[in-house]
């Protein structure tokens, strides 16, 4: 029998991958061959899809469709809608058909460019993102991809989050075995509070066997029934000097959240106290040292806002618990340049076997137990 290789992931979907994968006894693969497995099969998925977009593109009787593949209608509607990306976002509609990367990061791109106004914008965008949407994950592309319509189409941006304020809801929903489920539609930057100020909460609860969320939800109760007492809490928006004095409308940055109008950011600056931040010229901010192992407290500010508030870990967007010296202290210095901020999971993780470096602009190769290669880059403002 063949064996999975490494250099197959680098192969277009086809019919020998398939027929290669058909044959292979999954439990038998060694730890490698299960992670190469799991990417030529996520590669032919994406081709399917590319494939059934691609039909619906250029259907117009969908009842047919809905009828063979046992579908609502509706839902292919939907799914009709959408399809279309092969001729909005042609270069990134080729990245899902050759398996680079899935439906539901194109799907992230379409929401957030279908509100441009001309096809030369939603352009200009994708002439960005073909660059680097296969180095990224959901989270990471809606992100960029929401930075860079904001760039974009200031004016749009800024319309649509008046637009999306008026939209703001708090839904009931009932759920099986005695639950229910309460939603809260707001603006991100109360949401964020609000959030902040749960988690607030939770760390002062004395250690028990609830989980985090468990506490976390027993804390808004808590909250709606005037048991607990009143905190402070921050957050923090980073914005451009250019955007500040009005020379242009870049978006902000909400840690914990994602980029914001320039307008909202700017309003956020006037009523409360701000600092500003050099940016070397990667655009990449530079901070503070001090000899002792434990960062200061401005210095652990500083990290999380070189790292962009999340995870430097690749592929993570969890927020930053803990800070780590990629060069083990005293001989790695505590310095904000070389501290990263990771998740607690990953902090963990990064003991087990993973070789972590830094190179001297900011950015960390992970090697994992097999012997795979990953880069994360710095947040770049």
């Amino acid at each position: 029998m063949e064996e999975l290789t490494l250099d197959m992931e680098n192969k277009e979907p086809c019919g020998a991958l398939f027929d290669l994968l058909a044959r292979v006894g999954i439990p038998g693969l060694s730890g490698q061959e299960k992670v190469t497995a799991y990417i030529l099969a996520g590669k032919i998925a994406a081709f399917g899809h590319a494939i059934q977009l691609e039909v619906l593109h250029h259907v117009d009787d969908l009842t047919e469709l809905a009828m063979a593949g046992h579908e609502p209608e509706r839902a292919l509607g939907q799914r009709k809608e959408f399809s279309r990306v092969v001729e909005t976002l042609p270069r990134l509609f080729a990245q899902l058909r050759r398996g680079e990367i899935d439906q539901r990061r194109l799907e992230v791109v379409d929401e957030r460019v279908a509100h441009l106004p001309t096809q030369a914008l939603i352009t200009q965008v994708e002439d960005t993102l073909i660059e680097v949407a296969p180095g990224l994950n959901r989270s990471q592309l809606a992100r960029q991809t929401t930075k860079l319509v904001a760039l974009a189409d200031p004016d749009g941006s800024d319309r649509r989050c008046q637009q999306a304020k008026a939209e703001r809801r708090v839904e009931f929903r009932p759920l099986p075995d005695g639950m229910a489920q309460l939603k809260a539609v707001l603006p991100a930057v109360e949401a964020r509070m609000a959030y902040d100020l749960l988690n607030a909460d939770v760390a002062e609860l004395p250690q028990d066997d609830r989980t985090t969320d468990q506490k976390r939800a027993d804390a808004f109760l808590d909250r709606f029934l005037a048991n607990t007492k009143e905190r402070q809490v921050q957050v923090h928006v980073t914005i451009p000097v250019e955007t500040l004095i009005g020379l242009t409308k870049d978006p902000g940055l909400l840690d914990g959240y994602g980029p914001i109008p320039a307008e909202l950011a700017c309003e956020l600056a006037m009523q409360g106290p701000w600092r500003g931040i050099l940016l070397d010229e990667y655009r990449h901010a530079t901070g503070m040292s001090t000899a002792k192992y434990r960062p200061t407290a401005p210095m652990r500010e500083m990290v999380k806002i070189h790292d962009g508030g999340t995870c430097t870990a690749p592929g993570c967007t969890s927020p930053i618990r803990e800070l780590d010296h990629v060069i083990p202290w005293p001989k790695g210095k505590t310095t904000a340049t070389q501290l990263k901020g990771l998740c607690s999971w990953h902090h963990h993780r990064k003991h087990d076997n993973y070789t972590v470096t830094l190179d001297p602009d900011g950015t960390t190769t992970w090697t994992t137990p097999q012997g795979r290669v990953h880069t994360t880059r710095p947040h770049q403002y």
